[in-house]
């Protein structure tokens, strides 16, 4: 026997099927959608001697910043080695900024976590080194990875660099 659905339950499932399909149609569609018209600036006036002239043109601001590098990127050293890493930040358009440095280093699937503040660099930026002494491994391990994240801070910009350090026995 089959069973039958009131005309009005019918009616509203149709109803809300239809609406939902008409939203997810709407939210698709507004991706698409021409990016709104620029107001039209009214003609530049024209100047009189010594008076500046205002143009309606955008003016380029050079947005100042900062890279960074450190070398070597990956290195592979037994323990007991000494290893040297040296940074470099490289100012970009003016960028005058002291620079904080700082190391966060995990190794062993995190079980050694470690972090290390290198100090502030300022203009005119001369390469930062650190030297580590590779440290020993734990008995029974032949190899680990140290993956460190170098963060530099600085004119409210931050900027990392990833480094690898494999100690073999």
């Amino acid at each position: 026997m089959i069973r039958e659905y009131p005309p009005l339950l019918i009616a509203v499932l149709i109803c809300v099927m239809l609406t939902g399909i008409v939203i997810v149609y709407a939210l698709l569609m507004d991706g698409g959608a021409p990016p709104p018209e620029q107001p039209t600036l009214p003609p530049a006036p024209t100047a009189t001697p010594g008076t500046p002239v205002t143009t309606g043109a955008p003016v380029q601001v050079a947005y100042r910043s900062f890279s960074i590098s450190v070398t070597p990127a990956a290195a592979t050293a037994r323990p007991g080695d000494t290893v040297r890493f040296t940074l470099t930040v490289h100012p970009e358009d003016g960028f005058a900024a002291p620079v904080e440095v700082e190391v966060s280093a995990t190794a062993l699937g995190g079980v050694f976590r470690d972090n290390h503040d290198l100090g502030t660099v300022t203009p005119p930026y001369p390469p930062l080194t650190y030297e580590i002494v590779t440290p020993d491994l734990p008995p029974l391990v032949s190899t680990a990875t140290v993956d460190a994240t170098v963060t530099a801070t600085g004119g409210g910009i931050v900027r990392t660099e990833r480094v690898q350090l494999v100690i073999r026995r």
